[in-house]
């Protein structure tokens, strides 16, 4: 009986090989198996590896309020308004100072509005800071002629009426509560003084520590000692507010009429 010689391993190794690879292939298996488990997604060992460093911590800086962003850089905290004993005692000298004094905020004086208006008026209007949309005076945009209509209902004559910010130009998120312990809330009272109007109305309960007046009072009308002298104080809805709101309006005109009743 002759041997087969294709199976008694007379094929040359490459040949045996791809036979066997055939072989199971024709069987159905096309993947190799091993009962070991192995980690594929290791890293591969290098010899005299380095320890990667620890990573370094970050620290955030604290956050910055707005008084403390206008004072940055400066050797010792600045009260705000400067050193009172420069103040000025009439209303035009203000509205220069009002565009000038540094301690007020770091806006270009292009970019600050002066107060409007003379003194002895019948009703004094305060506003945060001017609208985005005032263009060369204080209220002169969307919001100034909002007040205008209500000046309107009110029976005030424009000339009767005095308008004023509580900063001399637009600030993002100001913290008034900072800013009326730095100082501000005296610059306020100095500018009434000078202003001596017969009313406050002041727009934008957020102004509430300006006054001296806590959060849960600022819906009640009250008053201002200024220099010894009673000035009805009454604190009002921002004009964005109840422009967009008819019930807020409602509620104003009822409080307004109750006021000056």
């Amino acid at each position: 009986m002759h041997e087969n010689p294709k199976q008694n391993g007379d094929f040359a190794t490459a040949e045996a090989l791809e036979a066997a690879f055939d072989w199971w292939l024709e069987a159905g298996v096309d993947m190799d198996y091993s009962d070991d488990t192995a980690n594929w997604l290791a890293e591969p060992e290098v010899e005299e590896a380095v320890a990667a460093p620890k990573p370094v911590k970050r620290v955030e800086e604290p956050k910055q309020t707005p008084v403390e962003r206008a004072f940055e850089g400066a050797a010792q905290p600045v009260s705000i308004g400067g050193d009172r004993t420069g103040w000025p005692e009439d209303l035009a000298k203000f509205r220069e100072w009002w565009l000038s004094e540094p301690s007020l905020g770091q806006a270009r004086v292009e970019d600050r509005l002066p107060p409007r208006g003379v003194a002895k008026s019948r009703l004094m209007i305060i506003v945060a800071e001017p609208y985005g949309d005032d263009a060369g005076e204080l209220l002169s945009g969307g919001a100034g002629r909002f007040a205008g209509a209500i000046l309107r209902a009110m029976n005030i004559a424009p000339h009767e009426a005095y308008l004023a910010s509580a900063l001399p130009a637009p600030t993002a998120y100001p913290g008034w509560n900072a800013l009326a312990s730095s100082g501000l809330s005296e610059v306020l009272a100095h500018h009434i003084k000078l202003a001596e109007p017969e009313r406050v109305l002041a727009f934008g309960r957020g102004l509430a520590p300006l006054f001296g007046i806590d959060a849960a009072q600022a819906r009640e009308a009250g008053s201002l000692d200024i220099a010894g002298r009673k000035v009805p104080l009454l604190l009002a809805p921002d004009l964005a507010e109840l422009s967009r709101s008819p019930q807020r309006r409602r509620n104003f005109w009822n409080r307004w009429l109750e006021w000056t009743a």
